[in-house]
């Protein structure tokens, strides 16, 4: 599936296979088992992940987006995906300016959970531009375990 060009701030500068590479880049650095690909400082969607006794919160700063551009799923039990979408202004608008870095488009953001999750009972809020997400563990073990003896 080709990627349309609002959708990846690279394609104008670098042509239409950047787009591609740089999305399957960052989904095999966040692949389960293996140490989540740091952002840099100024770049990407910074994250913070809690590992709490029940539950794996995870908290994203997401200035200037509301909820309506904010897309969260749960793509397998041990990997979030957070994408944002910010439309990118008229061609008129852009005049006047010497630098523009604040990108538009769509950024995404995938996350090695440290615990497989369940989406049953997930929440997702978004409060003065920070996201917070909440996801139930999957409990480990269930059920009653039986002895197993020698026979004679």
């Amino acid at each position: 599936m080709e990627e349309r060009e609002s959708s990846c701030p690279f394609q104008r500068a670098f042509g239409p296979g950047i787009c591609g590479m740089h999305r399957r880049l960052h989904e095999m650095m966040a692949a389960p088992g293996r140490a989540i690909m740091p952002v840099i400082r100024g770049a990407g969607i910074p994250v913070d992940l809690r590992d709490l006794e029940d539950e794996v919160a995870v908290v994203a700063d997401l200035p200037g987006m509301e909820s309506g551009d904010v897309t969260i799923r749960l793509t397998s039990p041990g990997t979030l995906r957070i994408t944002v979408r910010r439309n990118e202004p008229p061609e008129e608008e852009w005049e006047g300016y010497a630098v523009r870095e604040r990108l538009s488009g769509e950024m995404t953001r995938i996350v090695s959970l440290p615990a497989d999750v369940t989406e049953e009972g997930a929440t997702a809020t978004l409060s003065n531009g920070v996201l917070a997400v909440r996801l139930k563990k999957i409990p480990e073990e269930q059920g009653v375990e039986i002895p197993v003896r020698e026979e004679a």
